[in-house]
Parts: C-alpha cells; sequence; structure tokens
C-alpha cells in the first residue's frame, strides 16, 4: 500500500482531489481557507460559554482562558486536533498532536493576522476500551513498566467511565517511574488530577493540561449536553442524509483505493454512521427502508428518532464517518491536525463533506518524534547501529554479538561431539544379532543421548550469553527505548517517562521543534 504520508510530502499533485483545501504547505491555502470560513456562520456565543463552563472545572489557565474568548469574535479561526482519553494521556504522538496544534495556530496567527484558537477534540464517546485502558513507561532500569486499568469498560463510551481509585494505580505508577529529581512532583500531579477527575475524559484533559497549559490549548469534549444541543441540528441532517452519506463515502473510497491507497474505513452499505446510545451505544443501520440498533430487532423511523433527537441529543454521537463533518459544523476549522493513520480515512471523506455543503479543511500531518538520550546516543555510537537498525529490531544483532564473542568455538566442538556420539553408536550395530530388542534399545539410547548434547549446547550458549550481558542489556534499552515493542517510540511510550526524568522541560523542547512542513521524523537529543 502507497503511503499517504510520503505522497502528501513530496507529491501533493497526486492527491490533490482528496484533499480540496489544498497542500498545507502552501500559505495561500490558509488565506483561501479563511476566506472560505468567512462565508460560514456559527454559534460562536454558545460554544464559548460551553467551553467556558468546561473548562471551570479543569482550573484552566489564563491563556486558554483567554482563547475561549476569542472564539466569540467572528474573524477567529481555530487549528484542531483529536484523540481518545488515554490514561495519562496515552502515548507520546497525543502529545505532539497538541504541539503541532498549539504551533500551527500560533504560526497561522501571525501570518494571516487575526485570533486562531488551538482546540483538541477529546475522543469520550468512542467505546474502544482496550485502545486506551493501557500505557507503557520507561522505568528506572530503561524496561517497559505497563500502567493498566482494570474492568473491560462495560459496552460504555470511554468518556462516560468513572475514573478510578489512586490506590488502583498508585503501585503501577510507582514502580513504573523512573527514580528522579522529578518523580515525587509527578506522582503528586498525578494523584491530584486523578482526584479531581470525575471521568476519563476529564482525568485526560486534566493530565495533558498540566503539560501543555502555557500555551492555551482549548479543550473539548463532545459528550456534554450543551455540546450535543449544539450539534443536533447536524445529527438531525446526517439522519435524512444518511444515503447521500454512505454513497459519498463509497465514491471517493473508490478513487482512493485506485491510486494504491488502504481504505481506512470499511463501510457496510447499511451504516447509517451515527451512534444512540440507550444505554449501551448502538450503531445505527438502514435495513429494507427501517432504521434499526445494531444487532436488536426492534423497528425505528425517521420520526421516531428525531423526536428522540429533539428531547435527548445527549444520547446521539458520530462516528469516524460523520465526526468530521460535526467537527466542521461547530467550528471554523482552518486546519485539522492528523496523525499518518487518519490521513487515509480524512482522503475518503471529501465528498461527504460536499453532501453537506462543507468543504474539508487543511490537513497539517502531526510532528513524528524520536527521542534520544545521551545514553542511547552513546549506546548507537558504541555498536555502530542506526535508528533503522533498532526500528528493523535487533534480535539479528544481539546474536551477533554474542557469536562474536564466541572465542571456544561452540558449535564446531558440539558437532564434533555429535559426530563422535553417531560413531560409537555405529560401532554398537552389530549388536542387535544379540536380540531382536536390541536394535531399538540402540535406537533410544541415542536418541537420548543427542536430547542431553542439545541440552548441554542450549545452556553453553546461555553462558555465552551471560559473558555479553552488558552489550545485550545495552541493545535491549536500545529496542525498549527507541523502537518498544517493535512499534514507534511515539505509539507506545507515555509522556511520562521523560516528564518523570527531565521535568516540564521536555515539553519545552518539543515547542520547540521547527515546522518545516516536510512531515519528516524528527530526533530530539535529550
Amino acid at each position: 500500500m502507497r503511503n499517504p504520508m510520503k505522497t502528501m510530502a513530496t507529491c501533493f499533485e497526486q492527491v490533490a482531489l482528496f484533499f480540496p483545501s489544498g497542500n498545507p504547505k502552501i500559505q495561500e491555502n490558509f488565506e483561501r481557507r479563511a476566506a472560505y470560513l468567512d462565508t460560514r456562520v456559527y454559534s460562536r456565543e454558545s460554544l464559548a460559554d460551553a467551553l467556558k463552563a468546561f473548562h471551570k472545572n479543569l482550573g484552566t489557565s489564563t491563556e486558554t482562558q483567554q482563547m475561549i474568548e476569542e472564539l466569540r469574535l467572528k474573524e477567529t479561526l481555530v487549528v484542531i486536533t483529536g484523540q481518545q482519553a488515554g490514561i495519562l494521556t496515552g502515548p507520546l504522538y497525543t502529545l505532539y498532536k497538541a504541539m503541532t496544534t498549539i504551533r500551527l495556530a500560533k504560526e497561522q496567527r501571525e501570518k494571516l493576522g487575526r485570533p486562531v484558537v488551538p482546540v483538541f477534540w477529546i475522543a469520550g464517546d468512542d467505546h474502544d476500551w482496550l485502545e486506551i485502558r493501557e500505557t507503557f513507561i520507561l522505568n528506572s532500569e530503561g524496561k517497559l513498566s505497563s500502567c493498566r486499568l482494570p474492568g473491560d469498560g462495560g459496552g460504555q463510551s470511554v468518556g462516560n467511565q468513572q475514573v478510578p481509585s489512586w490506590e488502583t494505580i498508585e503501585a503501577q505508577l510507582t514502580g513504573a517511574l523512573p527514580d528522579s529529581e522529578f518523580r515525587s512532583t509527578v506522582l503528586k500531579q498525578c494523584k491530584q488530577f486523578l482526584e479531581q477527575a470525575e471521568n476519563l475524559t476529564q482525568w485526560f484533559a486534566l493530565t495533558l493540561q498540566w503539560l501543555v497549559s502555557k500555551w492555551g490549548l482549548v479543550f473539548f469534549d463532545p459528550l456534554l449536553p450543551e455540546f450535543k444541543r449544539l450539534a443536533a441540528p447536524m445529527f438531525e441532517r446526517i439522519l435524512k442524509m444518511h444515503t447521500d452519506v454512505r454513497d459519498a463515502l463509497a465514491k471517493r473510497t473508490e478513487e482512493w483505493v485506485k491510486l494504491g491507497f488502504e481504505a481506512q474505513i470499511q463501510q457496510t452499505g447499511i451504516d447509517v454512521n451515527l451512534f444512540l446510545s440507550l444505554p449501551e451505544r448502538k450503531l445505527i443501520q438502514y435495513i429494507d427502508q427501517t432504521f434499526y440498533l445494531k444487532g436488536q430487532e426492534e423497528p425505528w423511523d425517521l420520526d421516531a428518532l428525531n423526536e428522540l433527537l429533539a428531547q435527548a441529543p445527549e444520547r446521539f454521537s458520530p462516528n469516524v464517518v460523520t465526526r468530521p463533518v460535526v467537527q466542521e459544523y461547530l467550528f471554523p476549522t482552518l486546519a485539522y491536525v492528523p496523525g499518518p493513520g487518519e490521513l487515509n480515512y480524512w482522503a475518503q471523506l471529501g465528498k461527504v463533506f460536499e453532501t453537506f455543503g462543507f468543504i474539508m479543511p487543511i490537513l497539517y500531518p502531526r510532528v513524528s518524534v524520536v527521542l534520544l538520550t545521551a545514553y542511547w546516543q552513546k549506546s548507537l555510537n558504541k555498536e555502530a547501529l542506526t535508528l533503522d537498525d533498532v526500528y528493523g529490531g535487533l534480535e539479528k544483532h544481539q546474536e551477533r554479538c554474542v557469536r562474536e564473542r564466541d572465542d571456544q568455538h561452540i558449535d564446531e566442538r558440539i558437532d564434533r561431539l555429535r559426530l563422535q556420539v553417531e560413531k560409537a553408536y555405529a560401532e554398537l550395530a552389530p549388536l542387535k544379532e544379540i536380540h531382536v530388542n536390541v536394535e531399538d534399545w540402540l535406537i533410544r539410547n541415542e536418541a537420548k543421548v543427542n536430547f542431553q548434547v542439545d541440552y548441554l549446547k542450549k545452556k553453553v550458549w546461555q553462558a555465552q550469553r551471560k559473558r555479553c550481558r552488558e552489550e545485550l542489556i545495552r541493545l535491549q534499552e536500545l529496542q525498549d527505548g527507541i523502537a518498544p515493542n517493535h512499534s514507534r517510540q511515539e505509539r507506545v511510550l507515555n509522556p511520562l517517562s521523560f516528564v518523570a526524568r527531565y521535568g516540564l522541560s521536555f515539553v519545552d523542547r518539543i515547542a520547540e521543534l521547527p515546522m518545516t512542513g516536510d512531515f519528516s521524523e524528527h530526533q530530539v537529543l535529550l
């Protein structure tokens, strides 16, 4: 499959159809997008009031309060990103999304000469519990430590989940965080946020806000009733136009796949692309001219759904297809900051936007980063390794390291022993003339001896690996730190791995990254 991020960065004209607001590297496209948004009308006062009320519970910074007030102004635009409410912010890429959004908003504020506010949409209405319930922190020994929430989520939206007690995760977190001068502060803050939060969305927002508070990031919780009321007219349009939405998605998806890209969104042909919670969240589907909740037999008609929507809009929520258009309806969105995987599904949505009379915003991919401690840099140099070597897995390098230290020619000696065993038992072959069972005894006995030879070889190589313990530990620490679980660092490690080591100055380093627009991976030396 082709890489949409790479294609966007190097050959944008090949995918221009799928990103109608244009190349994010060209400033004129931001100016054109801003002019388009000036023709649109938004419920700015209601939105700002709801955001202000939500942020009171977060103890928001002065910078964020000012950003919310700016949303009341008709000339204000937003740069927005989104992510699920992972525990303790989830992986590093959550921070990178937030910081890219902050930096792009600041840059466009200066270039456009008008307010541009950074917004983080917390996908609390998602119910993928397995994706958010666990996070990984590098402990003092440089090994991965897991911090996991109990339970299975009960089928409820993540944002409706109650936070665990501090006692539930204290031992996990205490054991995971590395020893440093910042450790006690991090633990204190984590405890405070957990005790302050009423649900996982608030816990997420409080933690991420602590990391980026001085830059004025605004958080949006789509589960709040006030926001659902604001979005209700859009939900009504989605219900009415669900067939058009499916057709639009299918057409643009077909065009995307023909170019060799992956279709991230797989449609069944019956999805209405809205969820309804009664109380468990179920996808609304349309089968044989009738609406149903997925997995249920009770029929619904459009009037009944609209009546429920008017009475209880908080029961409705968009899915991956319609969330972006609801976002477009609520916010004057100059640009959206996606991760690499999100580019695939956004590319499928251009005609869905057109169905509602909208134009998709500019997509500006988040910054990609690999963090390198001084120790990792030294180890890479000592072992003559590149980052690509680490990304490819260091198992072969570890094996080569062990074998290069083999000054006793272990395999050769063991092989000679096998030949001696084989020769010795061959010399015993005439004994089978003594009794009919002797041949079977010889075969079984030789097998037992060979089993012991295999065991001996295994134990000798284990001892050899112990001789190389220092090098192997260094290589494993590189693997766990740079490519943990054979994945990118930014997709696995929690930011607290580094905040606990370097304090909030670590976040400042991320904020200093250049906005080059080439979307390549940045190396940050710590």
